[in-house]
């Protein structure tokens, strides 16, 4: 008797040797022409049945949500050429601006310091500009006119009356630029609207720099103050302001005559923090706070890591520095290399403040951290040092190319460097108040003390031995 032909999507049975059955359907055709098969697998045909079932459910289920989306697709169509513009790019420029914010400036992304600065002029300049504004709305034309406001009245972060400077709005438009080539792509804009405008030209201001006869006055009355080997620090290796502030004990090593830069320490809103982001260090963190302290260890340029060594006459005031520390009443728990008088971490603007009063007292134009930079930068210029070394000193991330085939010396850094401790002679040091609030020097236990008042200078080796530290005096000491 002749087998029973099986009917259309019926497909086939037989069963494996372990006893599993097979069943195999046809569901169409491959491009050569020889059909496609599925297989489906049970230990009964009941199984195999329900399991075919279930895949031929969802297949009729995708191509009907496929169907669904080529007819949105197609309304999307017939509604853009009505409106002559995409659906996506109805959405509004807040929305789609703090997405963006969210998912390519925010950390780990980005620096903490980054997205602040970021969500500042998000809140000062563009929200009141563009926030209602659909993206698909805002043209070149819009966006000169914004350029024009903000350069006639800018309604500065500082509070000052006035516009903004042509490199203020030329950030504001680099930050525009990058976002609308997002939005590009993301809301299907038909251009950046920014490649068509005009920005003002920046005139680069001359750089604040101490004269000679400036930095002789400045500096006998920064002797004068409690932070003073803080300043001359700062004036003598040219750091950020940050950089400096940040610095622990454990920085300085006196062995090889070097500070090492591994972090940053600045201020920024609360609600710029993530307080997952290992690496930062949140200072006294309270979510009622504006503002908070962080240490940040990721630098500001890729250069801005970096090892500096430091002259004779540095170190020396630094061996100093460290032993006036140990005889302090200060407290000292993170083992800061230049704590305040509360053991934290000094603000940078109130180091700022400082230079500004001290200025004031000199009768000098204004000095502030970054003016310190610049004279170190003139001063080292003036000596013939190599651009590329004066480039590694100041943790400059330009001239990548030049680096590439110049080598960083620290014979030469250091040379350089000592050009500029020599403007400072030990009589000053000598005689100058030491910390306010210190108790009254006791000796360290057993350990002969160096004569600071020989006017001879002291290798950074002939000091360790004379003073005979041992490693926990240099790395902590307990306060009295």
């Amino acid at each position: 008797m002749a087998n029973k032909r099986r009917a259309n999507g019926e497909g086939s049975w037989w069963q494996l040797p372990d006893r599993t059955w097979v069943h195999q359907i046809t569901i169409g055709r491959k491009e050569n022409g020889s059909p496609e098969r599925k297989s489906f697998k049970g230990k009964t045909k009941a199984i195999c049945k329900q399991r075919k079932e279930e895949w031929l459910a969802e297949r009729e289920h995708m191509k009907a949500l496929e169907e669904a989306s080529k007819q949105e697709d197609a309304q999307k169509e017939e509604m853009q050429k009505s409106l002559g513009h995409s659906m996506e790019s109805e959405t509004q420029f807040k929305d789609a601006f703090m997405d963006w914010l969210r998912l390519y400036k925010s950390p780990p992304t980005r620096k903490p310091s980054t997205y602040a600065s970021y969500l500042d002029i998000y809140h000062t300049h563009f929200a009141s500009a563009f926030d209602e504004m659909p993206l698909y709305q805002i043209s070149p034309d819009v966006i000169q006119e914004y350029y024009q406001k903000k350069q006639l009245n800018g309604a500065r972060m500082d509070g000052r009356n006035g516009g903004l400077s042509p490199k203020t709005i030329r950030n504001h438009h680099m930050i525009l630029k990058d976002f609308f080539t997002y939005a590009q792509s993301k809301y299907k804009l038909p251009c950046n609207p920014t490649l068509s405008t005009t920005r003002p030209e920046v005139v680069a201001k001359e750089m604040r720099v101490l004269s000679p006869s400036e930095m002789q006055i400045f500096m006998e009355e920064v002797m004068k103050e409690t932070q003073r080997i803080a300043i001359l620090t700062d004036l003598f290796v040219g750091f950020r302001v940050g950089e400096l502030l940040a610095l622990e004990i454990a920085d300085l090593d006196l062995e090889r005559q070097t500070l090492r830069i591994n972090k940053n320490l600045i201020r920024v809103k609360t609600e710029a923090l993530s307080l997952d982001n290992p690496n930062i260090r949140i200072l006294n963190y309270d979510p009622k706070k504006k503002t908070h302290l962080i240490v940040q260890s990721t630098p500001k340029t890729k250069t801005s890591n970096r090892e500096i060594a430091i002259s004779d006459g540095l170190c020396e005031l630094l061996i100093r520095h460290l032993y006036t520390l140990a005889h302090s009443s200060w407290p000292n728990p993170d083992n800061l290399l230049f704590p305040s008088r509360a053991g934290t971490h000094i603000d940078p603007k109130s180091f700022e403040i400082r230079l500004n009063a001290i200025s004031k007292r000199c009768e000098i134009k204004k000095v502030n951290p970054h003016a310190l930079r610049h004279t170190l930068a003139t001063r080292l210029v003036e000596e013939r040092t190599p651009l590329n070394i004066v480039q590694g000193i100041l943790g400059h991330s330009s001239i990548e190319t030049t680096r590439k085939y110049l080598h960083k010396s620290e014979d030469i850094e250091r040379e350089a460097i000592t050009s500029m401790t020599d403007y400072l002679n030990g009589e000053q040091f000598n005689n100058a108040p030491r910390l306010n609030g210190a108790k009254k020097r006791a000796k360290f236990a057993g350990i002969p003390l160096p004569d600071f008042s020989q006017r001879e200078r002291i290798t950074a080796n002939n000091a360790r031995r004379e003073m005979q530290f041992p490693s926990h005096c240099l790395l902590y000491c307990k306060h009295q």
